[in-house]
């Protein structure tokens, strides 16, 4: 006697059942498409923003019918969606991730991109002080961790730590911090005072030979870190005093343009003569332009915010030239290496008829 078996379950292949596969199928790709982590950067074009409200300068000359312009590049986390739209538009450049991080972690990242900024900030300061002819004095403001070298690094430090003392010795700079290490050798543990959070905390650290980059073939010991030293510029006389207000754009190029701005603040009249001066540059405190990175989204953008110049250092130029001859633009593209090259493009500019 045969037997009726009956399954009052979803039939595999029942329109019900198969809809369901469809929905997990469309969820799945959806998250391989938009949330899906990938090993890859997309840079494109930034912003560019007025310098002017980026700094206050007491009793400066506020007159300013044009502006001075600090350019950026977007640097962007590629999912599929992206890389896949992006590689139709020309102004994006495709990288990866480690290639930019380089063994940081993307809070590392930031916080050195915004220390490197502070770093440029105090250098235009410099810059302006020299050109303009203003006394002043430097004041160290203590010595930073920036990030462990993985490959190096046995120590209890973090990102943001002050380093306040080495062994009972007192730091405030990096004169400091190398005559607490003077006489020390690889793979000794020493204890620390740093700032962190606000309260001061002990730790250990264990010291690693570094690597020679002075080519001078002396051995060097330390702590397997990247560190950097906040400094202020205070001038002799309070009426020049300079302050930048916070901001979340972070690395070394604007140094050029805060210092063109702090040269039209410190002195009387207006460098912009009523026109959108956008650049890029690094600079140093005797006024010498350094190259910067991604000068070809930079352009775009200075483009975009209706600049009529553009200032380049030297070792950017062709790079920008070539970018911007394919370009629909009437902005002018200017090459410089000093301080003294930018003001003389500056008073020399000419707008295109």
């Amino acid at each position: 006697m045969e037997k009726e078996f009956r399954s009052y379950g979803r039939q595999p292949n029942s329109p019900r059942f198969r809809g369901w596969k469809w929905i997990f199928a469309a969820i799945v790709l959806f998250y391989v498409v938009v949330y899906m982590p990938t090993p890859y950067v997309i840079y494109t074009p930034g912003s560019a923003e007025e310098v002017k409200p980026f700094i206050n300068v007491q009793g400066g000359d506020e007159t300013e019918e044009g502006t001075f312009l600090l350019t950026t590049v977007r640097r962007t986390y590629a999912n599929l969606a992206l890389i896949a739209w992006r590689a139709f538009d020309p102004n994006a450049e495709f990288g990866k991730k480690e290639d930019a991080l380089q063994g940081r972690t993307e809070q590392e990242y930031m916080n050195e991109q915004l220390f490197n900024m502070s770093n440029s900030q105090m250098a235009a300061i410099l810059a302006a002080y020299n050109q303009v002819g203003i006394p002043y004095t430097i004041e160290s403001e203590g010595i930073y961790v920036l990030f462990n070298n993985k490959q190096l690094a046995d120590n209890e430090f973090l990102t943001n730590d002050r380093i306040m003392e080495v062994e009972g010795q007192e730091v405030n700079g990096f004169d400091d911090l190398q005559a607490a290490l003077k006489g020390r050798t690889a793979g000794e543990t020493i204890q620390a005072v740093v700032e962190r959070d606000g309260k001061r905390v002990q730790v250990k650290a264990k010291l690693v030979e570094l690597p020679d980059q002075t080519g001078s073939g002396k051995k060097r010991i330390g702590f397997g870190l990247a560190y950097g030293e906040k400094k202020q510029v205070v001038p002799t006389d309070n009426k020049h005093s300079v302050t930048f207000h916070e901001s979340d754009i972070g690395g070394p190029s604007a140094g050029l343009m805060f210092t063109l701005e702090l040269i039209n603040r410190l002195t009387p009249g207006d460098l912009t003569k009523g026109y959108r001066i956008a650049g890029t540059g690094t600079i140093d405190p005797s006024g010498k332009v350094g190259p910067i990175g991604g000068v070809k989204h930079k352009v775009v953008a200075a483009d975009r915010e209706g600049a009529v110049l553009f200032l380049v250092p030297s070792g950017n130029y062709e790079e920008a030239k070539a970018k911007m001859d394919k370009m629909n633009t009437k902005m002018k593209l200017v090459k410089i290496d000093t301080l003294e090259d930018a003001l003389e493009a500056v008073k020399q500019f000419q707008p295109a008829s």
